[in-house]
């Protein structure tokens, strides 16, 4: 079986999908402010926007809601693995309070499983959106009609500008679990390592993906320092099942922090699906207390950091 193919689904689902989703609630804009920062606002699963000044990104789309959110393999079930896992649909917990696509100016991908880049955000987004994607995702990608494909090669850097902000953009390893063995049939992808820059201000983000703290990451990231803010993916996905855990726990996270020594903590991929497994409510007891930079919110919520 095809490596990055283990989980997925064996086609596309049809989902009524509107242009452009409508709000419950206002939706944050881009960032308006005298001073420069930094708004990062949380969608659930591994979706974010990222605004500073003009300039927008989107990560991980995932737009699907309810029972049948997405349909993906079911990692957390027993199964052989000379098969693959049962596809299944799997539950959104949680409400997707929506977003407006136009505010949107480039995406960013770690890499192509259901839960990071669903059928309906498939069907939903623009072809031509600029997307930067994983060297093992692109041929996948343009199969699907996306046309405007950026392959993000690990440490190569992409500097962006837009009304007067840039940020670079540098591709890290993610590895999907600390099994090599495992990682290879899950396929590798990225973390990202992003600088935001403003006149004399920045802000440097690691946002690591599906990964752990392996030797091969720690080493990719040494050249950086320590990040302003680091947004770790949790969840304690396939725990219990043959593939062993595929993504953080709360321990996980708490030995990136000790070793990257972050300003700040906001801790993504999550609570949202019935998929993760364990609660990012272990988080503080895992990092024994040290918590003043830890942002625990929930989907929706808008954080600024100036």
């Amino acid at each position: 079986m095809k490596r990055r193919h283990f989980l997925k689904s064996a086609g596309a689902m049809t989902l009524a999908a509107p242009a452009v989703f409508a709000s419950a609630s206002p939706a944050p804009g881009k960032t308006e402010a005298a001073h420069p920062r930094l708004d990062v606002t949380w969608y659930g699963g591994a979706t974010m926007l990222l605004s500073c000044g003009e300039l927008t990104l989107l990560t991980d789309p995932a737009f699907g809601e309810g029972r049948k959110a997405f349909r993906m393999g079911n990692p957390n079930a027993m199964f052989d693995l000379a098969k693959g896992p049962d596809i299944i649909f799997h539950e959104r917990l949680t409400e997707f309070r929506g977003m407006d696509l136009s505010d949107i100016d480039y995406g960013l991908l770690s890499h192509l499983h259901e839960d990071h880049f669903d059928q309906k955000a498939e069907q939903t987004l623009s072809r031509d959106l600029p997307f930067f994607v994983p060297v093992h995702d692109r041929e996948t990608m343009a199969g699907k009609g996306f046309t405007n494909l950026r392959q993000a090669d690990w440490g190569e850097e992409h500097v962006l500008e837009k009304g007067g902000v840039s940020v670079s953009v540098i591709a890290i390893p993610a590895e999907h679990s600390e099994n090599p063995e495992i990682s290879r049939i899950l396929g590798f992808g990225n973390g990202y390592w992003l600088t935001f820059r403003d006149g004399d201000w920045s802000k440097s983000v690691y946002w690591t993906g599906d990964t752990f703290p392996t030797p091969n990451v720690l080493k990719a990231l040494e050249p950086f320092g320590a990040p302003d803010i680091l947004i770790p993916h949790l969840g304690g996905v396939g725990s219990t099942g043959p593939l062993g855990q595929i993504s953080m726990g709360a321990a996980d996270a708490a030995e990136f922090v000790a070793h990257l020594q972050p300003g700040k903590v906001l801790p993504i991929h999550h609570s949202t699906y019935a998929l993760y497994l364990e609660p990012v409510s272990g988080l503080p007891a895992a990092l024994e207390g040290k918590t003043a930079g830890l942002d625990l919110v929930s989907e929706g919520t808008r954080v600024s950091y100036s």
